[in-house]
């Protein structure tokens, strides 16, 4: 598959490998193995009333950014209270735990990358004492305000990015390599109404959540009309473009794994028409 999309309300629910190491804990899985991906897992996960993950760590990245509720999290021996729109990077190899001791659900989207479920055995969960910390810092905490946003431009910040292919754009990367990352970007992307972005492909994959607002995706010449709690997906070589048709703004979630390359990181096709003398 080159493309994948859905809705969260009709992904189904499952415990998967933390079954027996957790308590009201549940996760839907957006993109997988199964959706195509070869590099990255994208869920959202959701822990009710009183409910609990058991200490554990992976060999893997892991960032995660809240979307409702209260969740604590126990990381390198030190306990954080996040709320929504809170953010943390795990590094790979640092024991972490989680817990909901408030009176309403919480829920958070995750990203891991490389993509967990490799042979080797990449989520364990502890009974004893955890491994040294390498990492440092184990973990690293943020807040997303949409105040926080740039105004909406075409200049946002990316290799090869110009006016002619990106207008009403605006990005803050919440992980990457200045937080951390190798592995991954976690960002917040929105489009002010007219908004877009023009075909291209690129060398990585992408995932994307919508929190508010209608978008219309083009994804390998087929054209959807996406809004909030609908994701998508678009592996390495995929054909895609996005427009705001609406008259309010669009904000998403997005993931890119592996990280983007310094140079090209993305191929438009009109600027290659243009290169190529045909535009």
């Amino acid at each position: 598959m080159t493309h994948h999309l859905g809705r969260l309300s009709e992904t189904p629910a499952f415990t998967g490998g933390y079954a027996g190491h957790s308590e009201g804990h549940t996760r839907r899985s957006l993109i997988d193995r199964g959706a195509g991906s070869v590099h990255q897992e994208v869920v959202v996960a959701e822990l009710g009333p009183g409910g609990s993950v058991d200490l554990h760590l992976h060999a893997f990245e892991e960032a995660f950014y809240v979307l409702e509720g209260r969740l604590e999290l126990t990381a390198a021996g030190s306990i954080e209270q996040l709320a929504a729109d809170d953010y943390v990077f795990v590094e790979r190899g640092v024991a972490h735990a989680l817990r909901n001791e408030s009176t309403e659900p919480a829920r958070w989207f995750e990203v891991s990358g490389p993509q967990p479920g490799a042979a080797l055995e990449d989520t364990v969960f502890l009974e004893g004492d955890a491994p040294p910390v390498e990492a440092d810092p184990p973990y690293r905490k943020g807040h997303f305000d949409p105040a926080d946003l740039p105004a909406p431009t075409s200049a946002i910040g990316l290799a090869g990015f110009t006016a002619a292919n990106v207008g009403g754009a605006a990005l803050k990367i919440l992980v990457g390599p200045d937080s951390g990352a190798s592995q991954l970007n976690l960002m917040v992307v929105q489009y002010a109404p007219g908004g877009f972005i023009t075909e291209h492909d690129h060398a990585f994959e992408e995932g994307f959540f919508f929190l508010t607002g209608e978008i219309e995706a083009v994804l390998d010449g087929g054209t959807h009309v996406l809004e909030a709690g609908d994701y998508c997906w678009s592996a390495a070589g995929s054909m895609h473009a996005l427009v705001n048709r609406t008259d309010r703004p669009v904000r998403w979630l997005e993931t890119q794994v592996p990280q983007p390359p310094s140079r090209f990181q993305a191929r438009f096709v009109a600027d290659w028409e243009r290169f190529l003398g045909r535009a």
